[in-house]
């Protein structure tokens, strides 16, 4: 039974890749199609992804302060994620996958949807993405501000003994930045 899971699972996701558009590197240059490598863990994330209003002010935040790689952006999407992500066929896509791990492509992926309102956060944020960071937390939070998120606070917590930042981001998106103090 493993097996034929393991053969179902390589069938999806080589059908999942083979329906996306041509990838185009952050640099321009045509991609090839990235090869299949199955996990090796069960049930293992491959990433998470956000609907935003802008790319470039979602990268200015993303890759330019906290320090993502844009691995490829592409576009428009397929009808696949329209039907996942549920977006009306009349909306213009793009999607970017984003890195933080040398050789591992797209820990986080963002699509852009333009032509249509995107929904707006309310008083209960459905999720929270957490972020671990080495740097200090008081320049990110002073970068975070002069890109346009709304700050909370930097809290002290304990076990495991840390400082996490707390913000919005321009999409409504809630994000902690942890930053874990060193073993003693």
């Amino acid at each position: 039974m493993q097996n034929c899971t393991s053969y179902v699972s390589s069938i999806i996701i080589a059908l999942t890749i083979l329906t996306l558009p041509v990838a185009v590197k952050a640099d321009s240059h045509i991609a090839e199609p990235r090869p299949v490598v199955l996990a090796d863990v069960d049930p293992y994330v491959h990433r998470s992804n956000f609907l935003v209003a802008d790319l470039e002010r979602t990268f200015r935040v993303y890759r330019d302060i906290l320090g993502f790689k844009v691995d490829a952006v592409a576009g428009p999407i397929t009808p696949f994620m329209h039907d996942v992500l549920n977006i009306p066929a009349e909306a213009e896509t793009r999607i970017a996958f984003l890195s933080s791990v040398p050789g591992k492509f797209g820990n986080i992926g963002f699509t852009e949807v333009k032509g249509v309102d995107l929904p707006q956060p309310t008083s209960l944020y459905p999720s929270v993405l957490i972020l671990e960071v080495q740097r200090d937390l008081e320049p990110l939070r002073d970068q975070l501000i002069e890109a346009g998120c709304e700050i909370k606070n930097i809290y002290r917590l304990s076990n495991p003994s840390r400082n996490e930042l707390l913000f919005t981001d321009n999409d409504g998106h809630r994000v902690i930045l942890m930053q874990l103090d060193p073993p003693e």
